[in-house]
């Protein structure tokens, strides 16, 4: 339930600021019982998706983006050890790539459009996150207006605009010092060490759909991987 809720609002079907229907609404609608729609409502509101206002209602938070669908990557465990932390994702920046890089080994020949993020895990720490896709295959997202990519799973999004699905992951993770531009974005210190997450995503007949660079800074926080 708490995941159908969130994947809504990160759909656009309430706005910030909306209110929610009432709790028997979505008990009928859902067929969730009181107890189960309260729970998930309650840890939506934990999380900063939503908010409670007295003798008013349940409404979607005015600054959060959350991440909408089930996370693939950046899957950050919990301090009960046994849930994933929420992601809010906004869109910093994107642009033309115009110079060579290892991202031309895996996406098709043409003009290739670059998209970066940044992931707020919980509001505790931030990922610098750069991702690049070929134009020709998605014109679409060199126009799009980027605030309707904020909060935004580009895995659920190809499928929605392009019925593109999404087969299989590579990922390869290394130590190093993150570049300026990341510091500079994150407000870390010159020469920070942290982890870089390379990932290649496939269709199914095993051609890149995008590449993605994840840049983490140093956390507390155990990643999972599985």
């Amino acid at each position: 339930m708490k995941n159908a809720l969130a994947e809504e609002i990160a759909a656009g079907r309430w706005k910030a600021e909306e209110q929610l229907p009432a709790e028997d609404v979505l008990v009928q609608a859902s067929g969730f019982s009181l107890g189960t729609v309260q729970r998930a409502l309650r840890m939506l509101v934990d999380e900063g998706i939503l908010v409670r206002r007295h003798g008013s209602g349940t409404f979607v938070a005015k600054q959060s983006h959350p991440l909408g669908g089930p996370f693939q990557h950046f899957r950050f465990v919990d301090d009960a050890g046994d849930g994933i932390l929420p992601i809010y994702t906004t869109v910093l920046k994107r642009f033309i790539v115009k110079e060579a890089g290892p991202w031309d080994a895996f996406l098709d020949s043409g003009e290739i459009v670059c998209i970066d993020r940044e992931f707020s895990i919980n509001n505790e720490f931030s990922l610098y996150v750069r991702i690049f896709f070929c134009t020709i295959r998605f014109p679409e997202l060199t126009s799009i207006d980027t605030a309707k990519l904020n909060g935004v799973s580009f895995k659920d999004l190809l499928f929605r605009r392009y019925r593109q699905r999404t087969a299989s992951y590579t990922e390869q993770m290394s130590v190093q010092p993150l570049p300026a531009f990341v510091t500079q974005a994150l407000k870390l210190p010159k020469g920070t060490v942290g982890a870089r997450l390379d990932i290649v995503a496939r269709d199914t007949r095993g051609d890149a759909i995008y590449v993605q660079y994840a840049y983490i800074p140093p956390n507390g926080r155990q990643l999972l991987m599985s």
